[in-house]
């Protein structure tokens, strides 16, 4: 959705996405290449992300070192989307559509302030994006419609969670009595919700009903279909709901509960036949225990059966609305990259398991929810980031110190202290000044060579130059170096490995430890 966007607000988002993606900083003249502008437009556009968007994020600048992101404030790039999407006239129209569905160009025109040539340039815009999300743009009136209502109402719950997040609610309805409502319906299909997808679940109850108030419905197919558990536990709810919806202009029509299950409630609707539910149950359990034999660390049947919960529902939303969710901003592909650069190995067993699901459709898992599938993973699985910091190898470094033996002793003190789960450690106990080639050699052997000054005639890359006393950027540079040295040596391990699924879970982590140690 980015080419709704003006060219300046896409280079800006484009330029702060790329800063986004590098450890430190970059110089300006690369930058102003990638995003395709002059320098001085670069510098322009610090200005203005630093002025504007300054609450969540800020870009510093330098002219020797060049440029990056904060990293106190990188994390807040999703509060970015959401003022474009407040600001952007193309999302103003899409959202005030779900509100006023009978409306002319005439009544656009002037609730936009447009005029008519900028309206109509707008509208194929949105019509060609519309498209490539198997929707509609009717005109006269003007209302986003879809081969199954259902597809419009997935739509607009994106667009909500992209613009408002979880902190925000832009619904008249009462905000906690309608999460409320989610919840316990929820709780009475024995569905497990987090905070995110309670709000998710209630932008599309939201959706739905506002749909109705505009004269949208499912097919009168679905309401010929006979009453299942949940259009009954539903309907026993109908109580809660008209109390929820007292004083507002929404009513609930008769069987208003076929709406809601099967919209808010669709993973449990949707499937081609049992047979497929069974088989895309018993796939998706088997991908869970092969990551959990390749890793050997148990799977506990609450974080399983969340995962799978999770995992079913993104399959049966695909299979239904075969079309790609995300606008703007993917909240979980940060999360994913950094997983897959800190624990390649993980990341690429996931990756191999994963294709084994529906080999029909590979762009499912490897391509459309793969972020989706490292979030769930390293989030249910209860302390699976601990266990796969004790896979990774240590780090083996050797302190040197022109201050002699008790300094170097120190040194090693404070990282035993400090990062013992990471590395092993040792000291040079011969005097610096006497140091040759055969030293020279035993230095290269070791991933880093800690010394407080630079060592005459050795300035291999694996030297790092600390102060006499652990600086807080030594630390920093320090850290930073150690999950590079295990990054690489897993990356290389990997190569060596082939093909991971012949191989035991002895092969893939521990032979590497071993040999390194």
């Amino acid at each position: 959705m980015k080419q709704l966007l003006n060219s300046s607000t896409n280079r800006r988002i484009q330029f702060v996405e790329f800063l986004d993606q590098l450890p430190s900083w970059c110089d300006i003249k690369e930058a102003a290449r990638t995003v395709d502008c002059s320098v001085k437009t670069l510098l322009s556009d610090i200005d203005f992300i630093n002025e504007f968007w300054g609450d969540y994020i800020y870009i510093e600048y330098s002219k020797f070192q060049g440029v990056r992101l904060n990293n106190i404030t990188s994390n807040k790039l999703g509060n970015v989307y959401g003022k474009i999407f407040q600001e952007s006239l193309e999302f103003q129209f899409l959202e005030k559509m779900l509100y006023e569905s009978n409306q002319d160009a005439d009544y656009w025109i002037n609730e936009l302030f447009m005029s008519e040539a900028s309206f109509y340039r707008m509208v194929n815009a949105l019509e060609e994006f519309l498209k490539r999300r198997g929707l509609q743009l009717e005109r006269s009136p003007f209302r986003v419609v879809g081969p199954d209502e259902r597809w419009v109402r997935f739509f607009y719950q994106q667009y909500y969670t992209e613009a408002y997040g979880v902190n925000q609610w832009p619904f008249t309805l009462n905000h906690e009595e309608t999460t409320c409502f989610i919840m316990r319906t929820s709780t009475d299909f024995d569905v497990s919700l987090d905070d995110r997808e309670i709000q998710e679940a209630a932008y599309l109850f939201m959706v739905t009903l506002n749909r109705m108030h505009q004269g949208f419905y499912l097919p009168e197919s679905v309401y010929e279909e006979e009453d299942d558990t949940i259009d009954k536990v539903l309907d026993f709810s109908r109580p809660f709901a008209e109390h929820l919806l007292a004083g507002t202009d929404f009513k609930l029509p008769q069987k208003w509960y076929k709406e809601i299950s099967r919209t808010v409630y669709h993973e449990f609707y949707n499937w081609d036949n049992p047979e497929q539910i069974v088989r895309i149950n018993s796939k998706i359990d088997t991908f869970l225990k092969n990551i959990s034999q390749a890793i050997e660390y148990p799977l506990e049947r609450d974080d399983k059966r969340k995962i799978m919960q999770e995992m079913m529902s993104w399959y049966v939303e695909y299979n239904f609305y075969p079309y790609r969710q995300i606008m703007l901003f993917d909240k979980h592909q940060k999360f994913a990259r950094e997983i897959q650069l800190v624990y390649p190995i993980f990341s690429s067993l996931v990756k191999i398991h994963l294709k084994d699901i529906e080999k029909k459709s590979p762009e499912l898992w490897t391509d459309i929810r793969l972020n989706n599938v490292f979030f769930v993973l390293m989030k249910e699985w209860s302390h699976l980031p601990v266990h796969l910091e004790k896979l990774r190898r240590k780090v083996t470094i050797l302190v040197i110190s022109d201050l002699g033996r008790k300094h170097a002793e120190m040194l090693q003190d404070f990282l035993i202290a400090n990062y013992s789960k990471r590395i092993v450690v040792d000291t040079f106990k011969e005097p610096v000044i006497a140091t040759g080639p055969d030293d020279f050699e035993n230095f290269a052997s070791y991933d880093i060579v800690l010394s407080n000054n630079p060592i005459d005639g050795y300035d291999n890359d694996n030297v790092l130059i600390v102060n006499n006393f652990f600086s807080a950027s030594d630390r920093e540079n320090l850290l930073n170096l150690i999950v590079a040295v295990q990054k690489n040596s897993a990356r290389k391990h990997l190569k060596e490995l082939g093909n991971l699924k012949l191989r035991t879970a002895q092969e893939i982590y521990f032979s590497e430890k071993i040999m390194n140690q």
